[in-house]
């Protein structure tokens, strides 16, 4: 630690000197440099929670606990009530429908012919990754309707699934991801069959966990396990998976797993920067899931086990990360910016997080995902399905009082400022929850350089009656050259969904940088109001167009009118005259008035006017780039963009007003 902190006060003083310096005021490019060592400085200041337990303790903790199951992910009493359910037939609509489905699963992969063992093939990322999380899936699947049924021929295949990737010559330990989630799955296979399982076989998974995946875990190469440092999701399931096989197999190696395990409780805090202090995510609400589930299994599991995650749960942020997908959720999907899916983020983890802190919101809103009924799918994948794992541990995890009739939501915040230590910062506004004809506006400050981020500062998304007005483009072609690379001038900005012309926000003089936003800006929101009638924020923007001869950006964003209506009001000082477009990706049809100061948007039989109150009148652009294209940028021919263009100044005020036409 003190080697860490004297190179963090190295690259700190190296950044003061090169701030301070003539040729930085000179040449505001030098501006990258500071920046750049800036990003170094964030990368290696890790927040490690030291002294959260000691391996002494872990070992006596893990003593006095051996002899529990089930315990991973769900305890006795989690499959009692799931159990008395079946037996008595005492189902609501909800459970019986996650019942059957998952039961229908089970039935199917008890058919070796339609769900074949999977042989050991890597894929086109020399992973078995998508093959560990298919085992996790069985095993949640056969292991609950084992435990629920009594049937044995759940439990028979699920030892067959657990034999045959026990066999392998190795789980994958060059993509740790595929090592962490086998140990998972194996250590739920061990947990949920334990009565079923002969002392053999235990031994068998015991020893073949411990020389995959906790013993490679251990290594003291901190380039090749990057996991044990890493800020992002990596942090959260290689530590969970192998957390909680640490604690399966605790009384086979108990010194090493309370070493591990001490490792977990002091490591996977550095991934929180992710999501503190208000729970938003950075890398968006589709890669939220995956992080949120680890820690999720991981937390449950260590309190199921040990009564306590040493603290794990109590620092800013975990409570918090629970409703960030909620609260992301608009009527119409989600507000997906950056590589993000237009998808509602269901999870069972919401359940976990609604009994956790007595959140009813998130189990009502988990309960908008009804399985529809099972039917196999033939090319042998479970998650192909629609989750029957997930489902499963929905039952297990479904406190239920927690009902939609019973519901209240009358104390959730309708309006929220939501900020991220990462800085991906967020207003949300919106007029209800859970109703799909609700009216909601967001809008994104906060960080361009993020993993899976775009050059968005500034960019919102609108839905109201219904329908998505202002489209987020969401994730481009992950195969496109360089398209992870994103530096200043990286490949990752040659693609148009990317880029700021690519969003519903500014873009200024675009000709004079290949970036048309600032890669390293950060854009801050210096007020937000909250009212009876909806809300108002401004967002600072200055830093993304710095590079573009701007010397002032702001944007207000205004929700009115009981709810239902937005205003966009832009600010723009220049240094030099400029060429200024506003941006609005639309599915619509646009029509626009003679003098171009209005536009009617149609969708269906819904309609929303739009009205220039300011500089500017509107015209219809295509979704591509303004200079020239790439061959690998995507399609968007079913998207139009609302567009406003100021030519040749200096200073502009652009206010945009979205409202609403009654029938």
């Amino acid at each position: 630690m003190f080697i860490l902190k004297a190179l963090v006060a190295l690259l700190s003083a190296i950044t003061m000197l090169i701030s301070a310096s003539p040729l930085h005021r000179l040449i505001p490019y030098l501006d990258v440099i500071p920046d750049m060592v800036d990003v170094g400085i964030e990368y290696i200041d890790m927040d490690f929670n030291i002294g959260a337990v000691s391996k002494k303790q872990l070992r006596a903790d893990l003593a006095e606990a051996e002899g529990t199951h089930p315990f991973v992910l769900a305890t006795k009493e989690d499959f009692d009530t799931a159990r008395n359910e079946y037996n008595s037939g005492s189902f609501t609509e909800y459970t019986k429908a996650l019942s059957d489905y998952v039961l229908a699963n089970a039935d199917a992969l008890s058919d070796k012919e339609l769900y074949p063992l999977i042989p050991y093939v890597l894929d086109e990322e020399d992973s078995i990754l998508p093959i560990s999380r298919e085992v996790i899936s069985r095993m949640v699947i056969l292991g609950y309707a084992w435990q629920i049924t009594g049937d044995e021929k759940y439990a028979a295949r699920a030892w067959d699934e657990l034999e045959n990737v026990c066999n392998y010559d190795d789980w994958c330990t060059s993509h740790f991801l595929a090592t962490a989630e086998m140990a998972l799955a194996v250590s739920i296979g061990y947990d949920w069959l334990y009565d079923y399982l002969t002392a053999e076989q235990k031994d068998f998974l015991a020893e073949t966990t411990y020389e995959y995946a906790i013993k490679p875990a251990l290594s003291k190469n901190y380039l090749k396990n990057w996991f044990t440092w890493s800020k992002n999701n990596w942090n959260s399931i290689c530590y969970s998976g192998v957390g909680i096989a640490s604690m399966t197999f605790s009384s086979y190696y108990p010194d090493k797993a309370a070493e591990f395990l001490k490792m977990c409780y002091e490591a996977m805090p550095v991934a929180y920067a992710n999501f503190t202090p208000d729970g938003v995510y950075a890398e968006g609400p589709g890669y939220s899931q995956s992080g949120m589930d680890a820690l999720v299994n991981f937390v449950a599991t260590s309190k199921n086990l040990l009564g306590t995650d040493y603290g794990l749960s109590e620092i800013d942020g975990f409570k918090e990360l629970g409703s960030f997908p909620v609260y992301i959720t608009t009527p119409t999907g989600v507000f997906n910016f950056g590589d993000n899916k237009d998808r509602m983020c269901f999870t069972p983890s919401l359940h976990w997080y609604a009994d956790e802190y007595e959140s009813p919101l998130l189990s009502c809103y988990q309960m908008w995902d009804v399985p529809s009924v099972f039917v196999p799918d033939t090319s042998g994948n479970t998650e192909n399905n629609g989750g029957g794992k997930k489902n499963a541990l929905a039952l297990l995890w479904y406190n239920r009082s927690y009902t939609t009739e019973s519901a209240s939501f009358e104390n959730e915040p309708l309006s929220l400022y939501l900020e991220s230590d990462a800085g991906q910062d967020l207003v949300l506004m919106r007029s209800a929850y859970l109703d799909k004809n609700a009216t909601f506006a967001g809008i994104k400050g906060g960080y361009n350089f993020i993993n899976h981020g775009d050059l968005d500062i500034g960019t919102f998304v609108f839905d109201a009656m219904g329908e998505r007005w202002a489209e987020e483009l969401g994730p481009g072609p992950y195969d496109a050259p360089d398209y992870f690379l994103n530096t200043p001038a990286g490949g990752r900005w040659k693609n148009y969904c990317k880029r700021a012309e690519g969003q519903n926000t500014l873009v200024i003089n675009p000709k004079m940088t290949l970036d048309d936003q600032y890669v390293l800006a950060e854009g801050n929101f210096t007020s937000f109001e909250e009212n009876s009638d909806g809300g108002t924020a401004r967002l600072n923007m200055t830093d993304a167009y710095r590079m573009n001869g701007a010397v002032y950006v702001a944007r207000d964003f205004t929700l009115y009118n009981n709810r239902t209506s937005l205003e966009i009001t832009d600010k723009v000082v220049c240094a030099v005259p400029s060429e200024i477009y506003w941006f609005m990706h639309t599915k619509a049809d646009i029509e626009i008035s003679e003098d171009g100061k209005t536009a009617i948007l149609t969708i269906g039989d819904k309609q929303l006017k739009a009205t220039s109150h300011a500089d500017g009148v509107f015209s219809v652009m295509a979704a591509e780039r303004l200079n020239g294209e790439w061959e690998y940028d995507e399609d968007y021919s079913d998207i139009q963009k609302l567009t406003v263009k100021i030519d040749g100044a200096f200073k502009a005020d652009i206010r945009i007003t979205l409202e609403p036409v009654v029938q």
